[in-house]
């Protein structure tokens, strides 16, 4: 076979896994795509040399298999050298509802940090977390032959069954790894937890929009009828949004889109003679319903802050803080003598838009005080200012140029080759210049 037709079929393979597709597209959509466009382009004759890649179903199944074997050797082959990794656990279930454990590995490789999935283990459903550590010990330990001595840090959801007191997986992980190895609850968990705790009338607010769209979205026809009707009195939104408790803060989207099609909601639910269209004749409840949209989506916003590969700890305890701020200027803008619901812009327009007595907006202002009140201190709760603290000693990561004396270097007590590292990064006038700008 020619060299280039293998590599070829070997590049296909890879797309193919990449994006999920099935086997048979790379026979089927790709190569005849691919033909299609070198015979526009150039003619007959160099089209027809793309015949000479295998590409057949059972081919490309076997070329992902040894694509991913070298990948898998290539990572194994990095972390037995003796280099140092964290690792995340994150428990979760299958699609038949059995318990499955996670563990991605993080590492540093040629300057560069590398994250990777080391193992997916099926784990028993009537296991002890003793159980789960065995399991998780014998694939890295035993399968993978890795030392748990250069793990230097462990990450989990902080889910009861890793952190729970009977559990002790993290517990025997600390004890088997590196005696100064970190653990540390998942932020866009805690961010989550931080998310849930509501008053009971906005509970309920949340309760019934997620009835409504079950109502709508659990039966076919229903999700097409409305679909047909708001297509017809031309509405920009024609579908609701589903909800999963998974993603607990998916809500966002699926208020507000509740909210913006709550006209036409309530009509199709008088059509449908629901119970669930009184609720949008109480302007209350709508008002709230509005406020919910839009902490939400705001809480969905900080939780996307949260993500990506190129943010560091210190950037993410940056977007904490800043929020936590903000939740204090917004109470104190509602406690005013003159309150504004500028902070929520659906709320704001809808109070423009309707007429509300002013007992009810009093009473709506209590709660969302009452909600922000709650969101500050379990933001406290899951974020201590004393993991802030902590950090300021690592602060010369983040800023290295205000350590410009031998004297202040040493201070932080860092290995030789990080200190003349240091010194280098502080002295360096043209870093200094790109940071600033």
């Amino acid at each position: 076979m020619n060299e280039r037709a293998l590599l070829s079929s070997y590049l296909v393979a890879y797309r193919v896994a990449k994006e999920k597709m099935a086997h048979t597209a790379a026979e089927k959509i790709i190569l005849p795509a691919c033909m299609d466009m070198v015979r526009t382009i150039f003619d007959d004759k160099s089209a027809d040399k793309l015949r000479t890649i295998p590409l057949s179903d059972n081919t490309i199944s076997r070329r992902i298999c040894t694509i991913a074997k070298h990948l898998e050797a290539m990572l194994m082959a990095r972390l037995q050298s003796g280099i140092d990794f964290a690792i995340q656990l994150d428990e979760s279930t299958d699609i038949a509802g059995c318990p499955v454990l996670l563990v991605y590995v993080r590492y540093v490789w040629q300057d560069d940090f590398i994250e990777d999935l080391l193992c997916c283990l099926n784990l028993n459903s009537h296991g002890t977390g003793l159980d789960w550590f065995a399991e998780l010990e014998k694939c890295v330990v035993g399968q993978h032959q890795l030392n748990w001595k250069n793990c230097k840090g462990i990450s989990s959801d902080g889910a009861a069954h890793m952190t729970g007191r009977q559990s002790r997986v993290i517990e025997k992980l600390l004890e088997a790894t590196h005696p100064s190895a970190p653990w540390s609850h998942c932020f866009i968990h805690r961010e989550a937890l931080v998310s849930k705790g509501m008053p009971p009338s906005l509970t309920e607010v949340l309760k019934n929009a997620v009835k409504i769209v079950n109502f709508i979205k659990g039966s076919a026809s229903n999700s097409r009828l409305l679909e047909i009707f708001c297509s017809e009195i031309g509405v920009h939104h024609t579908y609701l949004l589903f909800h999963t408790e998974v993603r607990w803060l998916s809500q966002g989207k699926v208020l507000s889109r509740v909210y913006e099609l709550r006209s036409e909601i309530y009509m199709f639910l008088m059509e449908k003679q629901s119970p669930l269209a009184t609720l949008f004749e109480d302007d209350t409840w709508v008002t709230k319903l509005a406020y919910v949209s839009d902490v939400f989506g705001i809480l969905h916003e900080l939780n996307v802050k949260l993500q990506g590969k190129t943010n560091d700890i210190f950037q993410y305890l940056e977007h904490i803080r800043g929020f936590r701020k903000t939740l204090s200027l917004w109470q104190a803008r509602l406690n005013s003598d003159r309150p504004s619901y500028y902070m929520f812009p659906s709320l704001l327009q809808h109070i423009e838009e309707s007429i509300i007595d002013g007992a009810c907006l009093r009473e709506i202002k209590l709660e969302i005080l009452s909600h922000l009140t709650s969101l500050s201190q379990t933001l406290n709760h899951y974020f201590p200012e004393e993991k802030f603290r902590a950090l300021k000693e690592n602060i010369w990561m983040k800023d290295p140029f205000p350590f410009q004396t031998p004297e202040s270097i040493v201070e932080l007590n860092l290995a030789p080759e990080e200190e003349n590292e240091l010194l280098q990064l502080s002295s360096s006038f043209t870093l200094r210049t790109i940071t600033r700008h």
